[in-house]
């Protein structure tokens, strides 16, 4: 599996209301659509959040969303068709690409005790 993780901000101007709406009834319904996608997951960041351990409740960003594919070539694919052109023209319109960070990611389960397997 090849796996990549985007944390990113609004664009200035743009409400919370408006980006977390459109990121949800807007974007995901885009993103989806890219060829050889295994699971798609968005994550908006809670800005009410009590100061547990390192937690923040406003870090300063909005969403982190995880792209996961088969493997690298398929996310090269994915990363390069037409569907990728409409998930990018919509990306400018509530992504402020300023700050974005881009992570490639490995997914590595550790087993809790008490777990099975």
């Amino acid at each position: 599996m090849y796996t990549v993780a985007y944390i990113f901000k609004r664009p200035p101007g743009m409400s919370l209301e408006a980006f977390q709406q459109h990121y949800e009834h807007v974007h995901g319904d885009i993103a989806k659509k890219l060829p050889g996608l295994v699971s798609y997951t968005q994550h908006p960041i809670r800005k009410q959040s009590p100061k547990i351990w390192h937690v923040e409740g406003d870090c300063g960003y909005d969403a982190l969303s995880v792209y996961t594919f088969e493997s690298e070539e398929a996310a090269a694919a994915a990363f390069a068709s037409k569907e990728n052109e409409a998930l990018q023209v919509d990306s400018e319109v509530f992504i402020d690409f300023d700050d974005i960070i881009c992570l490639a990611v490995d997914k590595r389960p550790v087993k809790l005790p008490g777990q099975a397997g």
